[in-house]
């Protein structure tokens, strides 16, 4: 092979390559750090609008003032001529002076409709909440009864009632004039309050709302406070790690009824829930992180040895690994209901992975990780191509996210800087880890996207002058090192494409040795191949693939400047250094 003339290595001389410096924090979590500075409890955070309800009692009111006022307004028109004043003087008598026949009348019938309302109320409520109960989970009939809110409704009209029912009792030759009086006015409000109080029930049921406030209890009861209630470690820890069962039971229950919507409610409601308490642990006592002997006998903890919960506890992941443990459950139950839901599992476990990245928690970090290898080995096992084709992509978004963290100058110290480049080459090689395992199984599809990904993350690291460039260099090579010789042009010609991508990005920075060594990597293929990715890429116009996909992109897309930088990486190769353009047109189709 002809060796390269021009030098060069990451941050080279002559570089088309961007020296990017890290972004700011991910805007993706910008929201959730803003809920983190105030986690108050659900009942407090989604109170229904004071307008929700006075508009409507509002409106009662007055048209029923209006029609009483129509009504009397006609009597007065209408009256007898000969009697003197024979409306308001009248009508305030006979509230005030009423005898024991018509106080016995006016109560008997008062009793009838407070019995009314207080069953109506009752009977409606009931059903409603428990027809959510068995579609979401039966946590709902705790969260309404416990409403403060609901209770003081139902209370007033039980207190309406018996006051009336106590009323009617005392009535005898004495008539109690203020208590009838008083009677008709809660009367007048239990039916008032009735509708705006249906519209408080169904609000409360929403979907998004019972998610919402399930997540606000749970963050609640994890984020440090003083007094009494925040040594109460073991109702908290309870309280903490219901939450995260309930929305994973919504998120299951709704996939069930192929409910997607819901279902992704809950699932980025776990998200928020992990984000949100990360922000806020370092703060809890030290004794919050063991994990408390109840918690050792749930199905997520009860099959680990002693060491890994010794584990658990020294690392502080404890509720990481319980929500997680959530994902893992809801992604398995996805791939064979709702395949929308695995994705998002995927999105959400990066997210977590970069909020932990963000504040240099390394144990939730290798969390995350363990938990997308775990996510690749049930995809690979149920050999769905395209659910691990967009694991991948979320995937290297984290390595990418973890590369940037580690150079940011105010997100890393120097051996954070070391620590977390280290996940992000170990990222690397699990992903060329199940590249093999995939290309064994008949996936060699997954093979190619691996490649491409790593390549990706290769790029990265070196428009970042980034030390552990040269080590995800090593792993790029190596991702075919598992495949049989005789396989490999027949099953691999994508990797060969990718690691010619990365090359031209190489010789558009002047790094004429790293395109080198890939090429020293190629030289054993056969000039048909190498002729053939040549034409390829060379012919690939579109940067968009025409499907729609996640990644967005062609994989075989090259900028009209990396098109340029062809002839001379296959100038590197003595078979095809004498016909520097491809003989052969190429079908211009990508992957």
């Amino acid at each position: 092979m002809e060796e390269p003339t021009g030098s060069g290595g990451p941050g080279g001389p002559g570089g088309a390559i961007e020296q990017r410096r890290p972004a700011s924090p991910d805007p993706e979590l910008a929201d959730l750090n803003l809920l983190s500075a105030a986690v108050v409890p659900g009942d407090a955070q989604y109170k229904l609008p004071f307008r929700a309800w006075g508009t409507p009692i509002i409106a009662i009111l007055t048209l029923a003032s209006i029609v009483f006022a129509v009504a009397l307004w006609m009597d007065i028109v209408t009256a007898d001529s000969q009697r003197e004043d024979p409306a308001f003087h009248d009508l305030v008598y006979s509230l005030l002076h009423q005898d024991t026949e018509a106080a016995r009348n006016t109560l008997g019938g008062l009793g009838e409709v407070m019995a009314a309302v207080l069953g109506l109320a009752l009977t409606v409520s009931s059903i409603i909440v428990q027809l959510a109960a068995t579609r979401f989970t039966p946590h709902i009939t705790v969260l309404f009864f416990r409403a403060r809110t609901n209770l003081f409704i139902l209370g007033f009209f039980v207190i309406s009632a018996v006051f009336v029912v106590w009323v009617n009792f005392a009535v005898s030759d004495y008539v109690p004039r203020w208590g009838v009086l008083f009677s008709m006015v809660l009367m007048t409000m239990s039916l008032v309050l009735l509708f705006p109080y249906f519209n408080y029930v169904f609000d409360f049921l929403d979907p998004e709302k019972i998610v919402g406030r399930i997540t606000a209890d749970g963050l609640y009861a994890c984020t440090p406070i003083k007094g009494r209630a925040g040594l109460d470690l073991d109702r908290r820890k309870q309280q903490a790690v219901e939450a995260v069962e309930h929305l994973a039971n919504i998120s299951l229950n709704a996939m069930q009824q192929k409910d997607k919507n819901i279902a992704s409610s809950a699932v980025d409601a776990l998200c928020k829930f992990g984000v949100l308490y990360g922000e806020t642990k370092a703060g809890m006592l030290r004794e919050w992180m063991k994990i408390p002997s109840w918690n050792r006998q749930s199905p997520d903890f009860v099959s680990l040895s002693n060491d890994a919960v010794d584990d658990l506890f020294t690392r502080g992941t404890w509720l990481e690994w319980k929500l997680l443990r959530q994902y893992q459950m809801l992604f398995n139950e996805g791939l064979t209901h709702i395949k929308d839901v695995c994705y998002l599992v995927a999105i959400d476990t990066r997210r977590l992975g970069q909020a932990a990245a963000k504040r240099g928690d390394l144990p939730t970090i290798d969390l995350a990780i363990k938990f997308f290898n775990t996510y690749m080995r049930s995809t690979i096992n149920s050999k769905d191509i395209r659910t691990a084709y967009n694991i991948l992509h979320q995937y290297r978004q984290l390595g990418e996210v973890v590369l940037e963290y580690s150079q940011h100058p105010e997100l890393s110290t120097k051996d954070k800087e070391a620590a977390l480049q280290e996940r992000v080459v170990t990222i690397a090689r699990h992903m060329r880890y199940y590249g093999g395992i995939t290309f064994q199984r008949g996936m060699a599809f997954i093979t190619e996207v691996v490649a491409y990904d790593i390549g990706a993350l290769c790029e990265k690291a070196f428009a970042m002058d980034s030390r552990c460039h040269f080590e995800l260099l090593e792993v790029f090579l190596k991702v075919d090192d598992t495949v049989v010789e005789g396989e490999k042009e027949r099953g691999l010609r994508g990797v060969r494409i990718a690691q010619v991508k990365l090359a031209t990005s190489y010789l558009m920075a002047g790094a004429e040795m790293l395109a080198f060594q890939i090429a020293e990597d190629l030289k054993d293929e056969s000039p048909k191949l190498l002729r053939s990715v040549w034409s390829e890429l060379q012919n690939v116009v579109d940067r968009e693939f025409w499907e729609v996909q996640d990644r967005g992109t062609n994989f075989n897309y090259l900028s009209k400047a990396q098109k340029e930088t062809l002839p001379r990486f296959f100038s590197y190769f003595e078979a095809l250094a004498s016909s520097p353009s491809p003989d052969e047109e190429g079908d211009g189709e990508g992957l």
